[in-house]
Parts: structure tokens; C-alpha cells; sequence
């Protein structure tokens, strides 16, 4: 109880207030996939990515490899928002959270 997961949402339905549903899978972003696509990162490498969140100054990427990845600070000048494309530099590998730990070192294209 209290876990936190990471899930992919498939489908929100809203037909009103009281009528809600939302449709979401955990296979496809489970611990095996994260734990295989990590192997894909190499620390001190840099891969392109796109931000897919930010919350609380902290940035999450899902880069072009596959990997999370989590962002506490950025190099670039301007801050990054969702869907921005950006290169990310890994500094570590967090394998109990399934995701690459970096920095973004630029933003190569901004989503206006």
C-alpha cells in the first residue's frame, strides 16, 4: 500500500462529473522493460530525449532509446516544459526506480 508505479494511461473517459474511468497499463512500463532498456544507458553518454513531465523543478524524459530518465537540473539558460525535445547527459543509473539520473545539458527544440 502506498507504492508508487509507473503506468502507461491508455484511455480517459469522462461521460460526467460522477461517471469516470480511466484505463491504464503496467506491463508494458514494468520493471523487467526498465531494467533491460537501462542496460541501453551508458553514464557520462548523452541521448536525446523528450520531457513527458515537470513537477516540483524536477524534469522526467523518456529518451529516444526507450529509458526514463529524471532531471533535477538543466545547463540551458531557459526552462524546459513538456514535450520539449532535449539532450540529457547520465550521471547515474537508479536501478531500484528503473530510470536514468542526469542533467539536461541543452534544449535542442522547444514546444510552443
Amino acid at each position: 500500500m502506498g507504492d508508487q508505479v509507473l503506468v502507461r494511461i491508455l484511455n480517459v473517459r469522462r461521460d460526467s462529473l460522477e461517471d469516470m474511468g480511466i484505463k491504464a497499463d503496467i506491463k508494458s512500463v514494468s520493471q523487467n522493460t526498465n531494467h533491460d532498456n537501462l542496460k541501453k544507458c551508458r553514464i557520462q553518454s548523452k541521448y536525446a530525449g523528450k520531457v513527458t513531465d515537470v513537477h516540483k523543478g524536477v524534469v522526467y524524459i523518456r529518451l529516444s532509446n526507450g529509458v526514463n530518465a529524471v532531471a533535477h537540473s538543466c545547463y540551458d539558460y531557459r526552462t524546459p516544459g513538456k514535450k520539449d525535445d532535449v539532450s540529457f547527459a547520465v550521471t547515474r543509473i537508479d536501478e531500484e526506480r528503473g530510470v536514468a539520473v542526469g542533467i539536461i545539458t541543452r534544449i535542442i527544440k522547444r514546444n510552443l
